[in-house]
């Protein structure tokens, strides 16, 4: 079994007892490199970059820090969700979300759980409409790169799109669907 950042899942690797505590991040800018892409206080920005991958024909996202400091809390919620406690699971969700607000697997992970568990696509298309924007931004506004789903960094940007247009058939919003689908294949 693999979790969405195409890493093996091993239950039994997850530490036994409490959540690991420390401080809680506060929204805001984040340690670590620069993100390359638009320049920081333009309309764009993002805590979430784009960068070529050396050697390679394509880009990939680059997430904050607090992506892989959140990980246990992410990997839990989807065991519960796996176990069948979908209300659980939001509540492992939620709280993976407010180490880490800006983390696209989290939100995609409960934008599948409004959707599909809970039927309510308004509520999914809050959480895929997010990621996206996260991602979006990230990407400068003449980008004309690929950004395929199968390289992992890319991977929850494409579940949101996805997510986004289903919702959007979903609540009839056709025409903004297949804008949508249209970007989708663009970036392939």
């Amino acid at each position: 079994m693999t979790d969405s950042n195409g890493r093996p899942h091993d239950p039994s690797k997850r530490p036994k007892g409490p959540r690991p505590g420390g401080p809680k991040r506060r929204p805001g800018p984040r340690p670590g490199p620069a993100p390359s892409g638009p320049r920081p206080g333009t309309a764009r920005q993002s805590p979430i970059g784009v960068r070529r991958v050396e050697g390679e024909p394509f880009f990939e996202l680059v997430h904050p820090p607090c992506v892989e400091e959140t990980d246990l809390d992410y990997q839990e919620g989807l065991e519960i969700w796996e176990a069948g406690e979908p209300e659980e699971a939001r509540d492992a969700l939620r709280f993976a979300l407010e180490g880490c607000p800006d983390n696209l697997w989290v939100h995609v992970a409960l934008g599948d759980l409004a959707y599909k568990e809970f039927r309510d696509p308004k509520l999914a298309m809050g959480h895929y409409g997010y990621a996206f924007e996260l991602a979006h931004r990230a990407l400068p506004a003449d980008f004309a790169g690929k950004l395929p789903r199968d390289h992992a960094p890319n991977r929850p940007f494409h579940d949101a799109l996805l997510g986004l247009v289903s919702c959007l058939r979903a609540i009839g919003e056709e025409r903004e669907a297949d804008e949508l689908r249209k970007l989708l294949e663009k970036l392939r």
